[in-house]
């Protein structure tokens, strides 16, 4: 396994750090600090397998209190429907958006509209937590208040979950949907053999089991080899269900919050 460079101006120098999805400028540290990024994709975006209830939800939009984006690609994927549908971003005033995450907060403000809602805790009780308290409830519920939630399709079913216990009316229509893209497998596993990859980052438990199906599950002793950086708790736990071990787990559940930790790994393996 490749280590750190012993420069103080490239300490990541010698570090190769797989990506499985495509590169943003959030990786850009790694490669400041002399890391080379191994950039495969593991999921790709495509739309849904029907557009029917997603339409539906445009074409009755004024009925929701809350239009709530878990991601960078549920806001791209909505938008591109709702404009399409002929609608207009004025058609969303007196909706009140929720963007879970910083990168999803700066996707939506790139069609010019105003989140109102960036939780901190980036789960369902956080979430719940916090339109409990814009909603200025006193009873402890969301009983009348309207979410809707364009997102994956498979998505987790927590938060609307959690909603619905709260009292509260939410439909999570189907916006896009992930694929595993058809990409040979056999340079990755060159360059795991190899030593070429000291770190393997993943930001959802799809991209984990993407990568074994492309790479195929006679990887496994290889990654035991190198460190693996997940995103966050439910990607850990996808992960360790394999057997392996997660070395870099950020506290927040974004890429950045992961590139910071794995700077800082690198800096402590340089000094043993």
């Amino acid at each position: 396994m490749a280590t750190a460079g012993k420069g103080k101006e490239k300490p990541l120098l010698g570090h190769g750090i797989l990506i499985t999805r495509e590169y943003s400028s959030d990786y850009q540290p790694l490669e400041d600090l002399g890391a080379e990024i191994l950039e495969f994709p593991t999921i790709k975006i495509v739309p849904p397998k029907s557009y029917r209830n997603l339409d539906d939800a445009i074409a009755k939009i004024e009925t929701y209190d809350w239009l709530v984006f878990t991601s960078a690609n549920g806001v791209r994927s909505f938008m591109e429907r709702f404009l399409w549908k002929g609608r207009d971003v004025r058609d969303l005033k007196g909706i009140r958006l929720c963007a879970v995450g910083p990168k999803t907060a700066e996707a939506v403000a790139g069609y010019g509209m105003k989140v109102e809602l960036v939780p901190d805790t980036f789960n369902a009780e956080g979430l719940s937590e916090a339109f409990l308290r814009l909603s200025g409830s006193t009873s402890g519920t969301l009983k009348g208040v309207r979410f809707l939630l364009p997102r994956a399709e498979e998505a987790r079913e927590l938060f609307p979950a959690r909603i619905r216990a709260l009292g509260g009316e939410i439909e999570t229509p189907a916006a896009y949907r992930t694929v595993k893209p058809e990409k040979h497998g056999k340079m990755l596993k060159r360059f795991l053999f190899e030593g070429r990859i000291s770190v393997a980052t993943f930001t959802s438990g799809a991209t984990f089991t993407n990568f074994l199906d492309i790479v195929g599950r006679e990887a496994l002793p290889l990654l035991e080899r190198i460190a693996i950086a997940a995103i966050g708790p439910v990607t850990k736990k996808t992960i360790e269900k394999k057997g392996l071990r997660v070395h870099i787990l950020p506290e927040k559940a974004t890429i950045r919050a992961m590139v910071d930790e794995i700077i800082k790994w690198a800096a402590k393996k340089s000094e043993q």
